[in-house]
C-alpha cells in the first residue's frame, strides 16, 4: 500500500467522514448513515487458491459494517489515484471474498451449533440464512482524466462480439459494474457536511493556481483544517506542502490560507533562484565561447534566450 493510500485511509476511516461520504454521494446530502451505526471491519481477506493448499491475501482499504434499523450492510471505500483498466475484476474479487468470508463464518456457526440437517448441512447454509449486502465504491482522486473500465463486459468484450455463438452466450455472462465516484464529476461539494467539502473542492481545483487560491481564501473551513485533512492535500495536491505546519497551527487546526501563501512565496523564490542560476550559466558559456553578440540579443529576445539555453543543455524551470 502506497503513501497516498495510507494517508487517505487514515483520513476517511473516521466514522464521521465515512458516513458523510455515503450521505453525500448515495443519499444526496440526506443524513441517513450515522457514525454511531458504523463498526470497523478487518480489511484483510483471504481467498483459497484452486489447489486448496494456499491462499491469496486481499487487502481492502476501508471497510465498515453499517446497521440501519434491522438491516446490515458492508460498506467499503477504495481510493484510486490513476486509471485502472481492470478495476471490475479487482472489485469483483474483493466482493466475492467478502461474501465468502460471511458464508464460511455462517457455516462454522452451524457446525458448532449442529442445527442443520440434510441438504442444509451439506451446504452449511440454511434456506433462511442471509448474507449482508456488500457495497463497494471507488473514489478517483487522481489528476489525469479517468479512462479506466467500469464494467466487466468492457474487459471481456462480449457485448462487442457479433458472431452467432456470442449471441447465445452474451446473456449468460454475468455483468459486474464498478461504482466509481470521480471527484471532477461531482456537481457540488456542498452535499458534504464534514471537511470532505474542502478536501474535494481543493483537489478539483489543484490544476488552476488562481482559482484554487480564491477558493481557499473564500472558504472559512480552510482557516481551521484538521491535520489529517491537510495531509491528504499534501500528498494528492500538485504542490509539495513540506512546510513547518507549527507556524500555522491554531487551536482549531491548521490555517491553510497562510500555508498556501507560504508555499507560493517559496515556489516563487525557488523559481527566481533557478532562473538566476540558469542565466549565470548561460553568461559563462556565451562569454567563454566568444558569443557576446548572441548573449546581448538574448537579453532582449526571450525566445532566443530559451533557444540558447536548450542548445547549451541548461535547464530552466
Amino acid at each position: 500500500m502506497g503513501k497516498k493510500n495510507i494517508v487517505w485511509n487514515d483520513y476517511i476511516s473516521q466514522e464521521e467522514r465515512f458516513a458523510d461520504f455515503f450521505n453525500g454521494v448515495v443519499f444526496q446530502g440526506e443524513q441517513v448513515v450515522f457514525p454511531e451505526d458504523l463498526v470497523p471491519l478487518d480489511s484483510k481477506l483471504w481467498g483459497r487458491q484452486p489447489d486448496k493448499n494456499s491462499y491469496n491475501e486481499f487487502i481492502r482499504d476501508t471497510v465498515k459494517l453499517w446497521q440501519h434499523e434491522d438491516e446490515k450492510y458492508i460498506l467499503s471505500l477504495e481510493p484510486e489515484d490513476s486509471p485502472h483498466y481492470a478495476l471490475p475484476v479487482k472489485y469483483m474479487n474483493y466482493e466475492s471474498v467478502q461474501y465468502d468470508r460471511q458464508y464460511k463464518e455462517n457455516m462454522k456457526a452451524h457446525r458448532k451449533n449442529r442445527d442443520l440437517c440434510s441438504d442444509e448441512y451439506l451446504a452449511g447454509f440454511s434456506v433462511s440464512d442471509r448474507l449482508f449486502p456488500v457495497v463497494t465504491i471507488g473514489i478517483y482522486l487522481g489528476e489525469k482524466k479517468w479512462s479506466g473500465s467500469s464494467r466487466l463486459s468492457d474487459i471481456t468484450g462480449i457485448s462487442e462480439k457479433t458472431g452467432k455463438i456470442s449471441r447465445y452466450f452474451a446473456p449468460l455472462c454475468n455483468e459486474f459494474r464498478v461504482n466509481l465516484v470521480n471527484i471532477y464529476d461531482l456537481e457540488t461539494c456542498d452535499v458534504f457536511q464534514s471537511d470532505l467539502r474542502e478536501v474535494f473542492g481543493f483537489l478539483r481545483l489543484r490544476g488552476d493556481r488562481a482559482q484554487l487560491r480564491n477558493y481557499v481564501e473564500e472558504n472559512e473551513g480552510f482557516r481551521h483544517l484538521q491535520e489529517d485533512a491537510f495531509d491528504v492535500l499534501s500528498v494528492y495536491g500538485t504542490m509539495d506542502l513540506k512546510i513547518d505546519r507549527e507556524e500555522y497551527r491554531t487551536k482549531e487546526g491548521i490555517d491553510m490560507c497562510l500555508a498556501l501563501q507560504q508555499w507560493e512565496e517559496e515556489a516563487r523564490a525557488e523559481g527566481t533562484a533557478q532562473g538566476i542560476a540558469a542565466m549565470n550559466e548561460l553568461i559563462y558559456v556565451m562569454v567563454k565561447e566568444g558569443r557576446a553578440e548572441e548573449l546581448l540579443r538574448s537579453s532582449r529576445d526571450y525566445d532566443f534566450q530559451r533557444k540558447l539555453m536548450k542548445e547549451c543543455g541548461i535547464q530552466m524551470s
